[in-house]
């Protein structure tokens, strides 16, 4: 389970609904079809701003996407779609690491918007992320997430490193 943040294009007076319909029924027609060049082209510049921005980030491509991922224990996992931008962060931290990993987030989440002019949909809120004003909100959630994760599934891994 993560806490998922999803970039996707919007037409201006267009509905999330929408747009996430739209996401959807694209996905499902273009299956796994591989980038063309212009498109991977665009995805590879992204992905050299974020490696620029973050040193750290280490990058796997396929012919449908490309994925970058810290190799420290944030668990921080971006993925490049022709049509779709994806930041995810499992439900591992709470307290301090919490605020630092979201703060990361929230640095990707800027190159992100940056580079394609697009928004970012938080799935949790059912809303635009405003990244002026979300970043405790979204922490307090995250983190309340994971302390409850435990209770939630006793016994299980959580997938804690």
């Amino acid at each position: 389970m993560s806490y998922d943040f999803l970039l996707l294009y919007r037409e201006p007076g267009q509905s999330w609904d929408e747009v996430l319909e739209a996401n959807e029924r694209l996905v499902m027609e273009e299956g796994n079809r591989r980038l063309s060049p212009a498109t991977r082209a665009r995805l590879e510049r992204i992905a050299d701003r974020l490696q620029a921005h973050d040193p750290q980030l280490e990058r796997f491509t396929t012919e449908q996407h490309i994925e970058l991922t810290r190799p420290d224990n944030s668990g921080i996992q971006v993925s490049l779609f022709s049509d779709e931008l994806a930041v995810k962060v499992p439900y591992w931290h709470t307290g301090q690491v919490a605020q630092m990993v979201m703060e990361i987030v929230w640095s990707y989440l800027a190159v992100l918007e940056q580079e394609t002019g697009w928004e970012t949909y938080d799935p949790q809120l059912g809303r635009t992320l405003d990244r002026a004003h979300d970043l405790n909100d979204v922490t307090g959630s995250h983190t309340d997430m994971s302390a409850r994760l435990p209770r939630m599934f006793p016994g299980s891994d959580s997938g804690t490193p």
